[in-house]
């Protein structure tokens, strides 16, 4: 819709209609530009506004405000609906909408979407009762239905018997003071049973009042919290939110007892004299989702060379090979029970972790997980592979030589890479391939899952193994822009009958050889350079 036409379809951000042939000549106007099949009524704290929502399928096409007598304000919904289809009523429990709420549908739609868990289906009877409560600011005394079996069961199994507030997660069948067991859960209403209570919201007290949907299982303590000790602290939406992030958070955890455990590693290196923390158990199991497979007992950190290199960025790169070395050997010896099976979540320079990878070898299963660099989480941006992410430029028409530069561009082509890797291919008269990620595809998830990551590797492998077998490579000079994960499947690349590969690495505007891969006595080492 263009601009005008949106500001037309927003009537909630004017004043209210305070008459039927306004409303009526409104809403003529108003299906010449848009058409709808859900009606909605809006209301926030204290009811102190009231907004009708126009719906399309789940887009919100128009808004009205009224001011008009329940019956006339009941009879308007029912001209609006479709078919005599029930009206959804929402509550943005502990919220005041404000003006500048109302400007535009995005906001309005955002409101919606924050209340969906505080809403039910209202038939056109209900309509004016409820509307003349509004008016006359009455809350009804009383409490809604008790719960029933089925509503506590249903909760206790989704809550898996443990408190559902952020952070908690106390089973609750068992008293660590007293030592005994039994049940010490609480079942708490997110919308409060009674409409006079701080969570109360008027009629939706009622009908939700046995949902499970709107009830938490918690420990003695927050329930304390959220009903005596700091109850306008916690709103409906809020707990809402809170019950909805247990349920993602236990499940996904829970998920990962289908596959098959493997050693977890994390090998943590500075970047410019910058660390970052170890992923969560929910990271890694949402990391190790995607290979089928969950972690083995515990985290196992390898990387405690952080406060020296971060001390002493000068010797870094003079440690670097001896530290990629003994993180590598670690990881070979101790997987050895698993079919040299785990994951990686490393992070570092670019060069170490292809050193990294090329150490770890290419015949074992050591897959490396993604870290997100805008973020800092550890995910992949995809459920299944999506094949070729990447191009190739310069592969055609190859020469014979004993030098080639391959550039390796997917999370940007910065003119520093470009620059240095030209400089040095004219230096030493290298032909230069370049593998960029697809322009949807570029940024630091370029590589959206693991098995992707493993078909670059064996495309990497083939295309070093040519190089040498089909040209005469003698020396291959690698400029990669790279993510961590990506980094790792480069270095798993390497093979022992490759050519002798200079990997560079950004320092001052430019990019500068930081390490050698070559390979010796059928050993692949990694040299500082």
């Amino acid at each position: 819709m263009a601009n005008k036409a949106d500001q037309f379809c927003n009537q909630a951000a004017n004043s209210p209609i305070e008459s039927v042939e306004t409303f009526e000549q409104y809403i003529d106007n108003l299906r010449k530009l848009v058409s709808w099949n859900h009606v909605g009524i809006l209301t926030d704290e204290g009811v102190r506004n009231i907004i009708i929502l126009l719906i399309l399928n789940d887009e919100l096409v128009g808004t009205v405000r009224l001011s008009l007598a329940p019956s006339i304000v009941a009879s308007c919904l029912k001209g609006l609906t479709v078919e005599n289809e029930p009206v959804c009523y929402r509550c943005i429990q502990g919220y005041s909408i404000s003006s500048d709420d109302l400007l535009h549908l995005e906001s309005i739609a955002g409101m919606w979407d924050k209340a969906k868990e505080q809403s039910a289906e209202l038939t056109h009877d209900e309509i004016e009762p409820l509307f003349i409560r509004f008016d006359d600011d009455r809350k009804e005394k009383g409490r809604g239905p008790d719960f029933t079996k089925d509503t506590k069961e249903t909760v206790w199994r989704e809550s898996f018997g443990r408190c559902m507030f952020t952070g908690c997660g106390e089973k609750l069948d068992y008293d660590e003071v007293s030592g005994t067991s039994g049940n010490y859960a609480y079942l708490a209403h997110n919308v409060a049973s009674s409409e006079q209570s701080a969570r109360g919201i008027v009629e939706l007290s009622k009908k939700l009042s046995n949902n499970p949907n709107n009830v938490l299982l918690l420990c003695d303590k927050h329930h304390r919290l959220i009903d005596k000790v700091a109850a306008s602290d916690y709103t409906a939406p809020a707990l809402s939110a809170m019950r909805k992030e247990f349920s993602i958070v236990a499940n996904s955890l829970l998920d990962g007892l289908k596959f098959e455990p493997i050693p977890v590693y994390a090998v943590l290196w500075p970047v410019n004299s910058q660390t970052v923390s170890p992923p969560s158990y929910l990271q890694v199991a949402n990391s190790l989702s995607r290979i089928k497979r969950r972690m083995h007992e515990q985290l196992n950190v390898l990387s405690n060379n952080e406060e020296l290199l971060v001390g002493s960025p000068d010797i870094l790169w003079s440690l670097m090979p001896t530290v990629i070395q003994n993180a590598a050997e670690k990881i070979i010896q101790q997987t050895k029970q698993f079919g040299y099976s785990a994951a990686l979540f490393g992070f570092g320079p670019s060069s170490a972790l292809i050193g990294l990878g090329a150490r770890l070898g290419n015949k074992n299963a050591v897959t490396p997980m993604l870290r997100f660099r805008e973020s800092g989480s550890w995910s992949w941006p995809q459920t299944e592979p999506v094949g070729d992410f990447y191009e190739i430029e310069g592969n055609n028409n190859l020469q014979s030589g004993s030098d080639f530069v391959i550039n390796i561009a997917l999370t940007a082509e910065p003119e520093s890479l470009v620059e240095a890797s030209k400089s040095v291919g004219d230096r030493v008269e290298a032909q230069t391939i370049t593998i960029r990620a697809r322009k949807t595809n570029m940024g630091n998830g370029a590589i959206p899952h693991p098995d992707d990551g493993r078909a670059f590797s064996a495309f990497l492998q083939s295309l070093f193994h040519d190089l040498k077998s089909k040209y005469g490579a003698q020396v291959i000079h690698l400029f990669p822009c790279t993510s961590n994960a990506a980094s790792v499947f480069i270095g798993q690349a390497y093979d022992l009958h490759h050519p002798k590969v200079i990997v560079y690495d950004f320092d001052n505007g430019t990019m500068v050889p930081r390490i050698c891969l070559e390979s010796e006595n059928h050993q692949c080492l990694v040299r500082a350079i």
